[in-house]
C-alpha cells in the first residue's frame, strides 16, 4: 500500500478507540464525536483495507480476525509514535543528552550521582535509557557499555575496572554460621547474578572445584543480588566498584578480608560516536563522568 493510499488517521484512530472500549458510543464519547460518526470512519477504513473489522450482533461489537490482527499492529504503531514525540518539544528550549548504559550500573552508579551534574548544569537535560542483553548504541550521545563497545566507530573515552570478590552482610556472620574461610560457603546460600562471574568458575579459578554447593539463588541482574545480600539473604560474588558505596558505609563486607578477589579488569566504556566533544554540553558531560569513575 503507497503513501498515498493509506488510511486516514481519524479513521484509524476511531477503529483503536472502538476495538478497545468494545462500543462505537463509547468511542465516541472519549473522541468527542457522535456514534455515527465512528461508524461511517470504519465503515470507509474496511472499504480501504478491503476487510471486515468487526463482527457485529445487533448491540454486540466484536473484531473479527483480521480485525484482531489490525488492532495488534496500530497498536504497535501508535506506541512508535508517542516514542518518536517524547521529548521533541523540550528540544528548542534546552539541550538534550541521552545515556544508554548496563542497567547495574546505571542503577547503582550513574542515578545516584546524576543530581551532582544536573545542579551544575541546570539547562542540560538527560535522558537515561538501559541496554543489556542486545546492547545497541543507537541514537545515544554516551554509552556506558559493560564489556567492549558493541558497535564499530565508536570512541572510548573512559574505562571502569573492577575486581570480583566475595561479599556478605556483617549480620550474616552474626547468625553463628561461620564463613572464616572458602570451603564454609557450601553452609550458606550463593547468590549469582547471571550477568556476572558464576561462582563455579571462580571456585575452580582459585583451587576449590571440589566445593559443594547445596543452596543457591539465580537473580537476573547484579541489583537484584547486591540487594539480596544485604538482606541477609545470603553471599555473592561482586564487582566491587558497583558494591563501593555498600563496602563503604558497612552495608557489605569482604568475610574473607580481600582474599580470593579476581584480578582487576577493564569492565565498563564510556563511549560516544566518532565526533567533535569539545566546548560542548557532551564534552562536560564526558568530563564529569571521568571525575566521578576516578574518585
Amino acid at each position: 500500500m503507497s503513501v498515498t493510499h493509506l488510511p486516514s488517521f481519524n479513521a484509524i484512530r476511531a477503529f483503536e478507540a472502538a476495538a478497545r472500549l468494545g462500543s462505537f458510543k463509547a468511542a465516541a464519547e472519549e473522541l468527542f464525536v457522535t456514534p455515527s460518526a465512528i461508524s461511517h470512519q470504519i465503515t470507509n477504513l474496511e472499504q480501504t483495507l478491503r476487510v471486515r473489522l468487526f463482527d457485529r450482533q445487533g448491540r454486540r461489537l466484536s473484531l473479527s480476525e483480521p480485525g484482531t490482527l489490525y488492532w495488534r499492529r496500530v497498536n504497535e504503531a501508535l506506541k512508535l509514535l508517542v516514542q518518536a514525540s517524547e521529548g521533541i518539544a523540550d528540544l528548542g528550549g534546552s539541550s538534550v543528552l541521552t545515556v544508554v548504559a548496563a542497567p547495574s550500573l546505571a542503577a547503582k552508579w550513574l542515578m545516584p550521582k546524576l543530581d551532582g551534574f544536573l545542579r551544575r548544569n541546570p539547562d542540560l537535560r538527560i535522558r537515561v535509557e538501559t541496554s543489556a542483553d542486545r546492547p545497541r548504541f543507537g541514537e545515544a550521545d554516551v554509552g556506558i557499555f559493560y564489556g567492549p563497545p558493541p558497535d564499530k566507530g565508536l570512541v572510548v573515552h573512559h574505562e571502569i575496572m573492577e575486581r570480583m570478590t566475595v561479599l556478605c552482610a556483617p549480620g550474616l556472620l552474626a547468625s553463628g554460621v561461620p564463613l572464616d574461610e572458602p570451603r564454609q560457603l557450601a553452609s550458606h546460600v550463593l547468590i549469582h547474578a547471571r550477568n556476572r562471574l558464576p561462582w563455579r568458575d571462580w571456585m575452580t579459578m582459585f583451587g576449590f572445584s571440589d566445593l559443594t554447593v547445596r543452596r543457591e539463588l539465580s537473580v537476573e541482574r547484579s541489583t537484584l543480588a547486591i540487594d539480596a545480600a544485604i538482606r541477609g539473604v545470603g553471599v555473592i560474588l561482586e564487582s566491587d566498584f558497583l558494591c563501593a558505596d555498600e563496602l563503604r558505609d558497612g552495608r557489605l563486607i569482604e568475610p574473607f578480608a580481600g582474599r580470593f578477589r579476581t584480578p582487576i579488569e577493564i569492565a565498563y566504556s564510556v563511549v560516544t560516536r566518532d565526533q567533535p566533544v569539545v566546548d560542548s554540553p557532551l564534552a562536560a558531560f564526558i568530563g564529569w563522568l571521568g571525575n566521578e569513575i576516578g574518585s
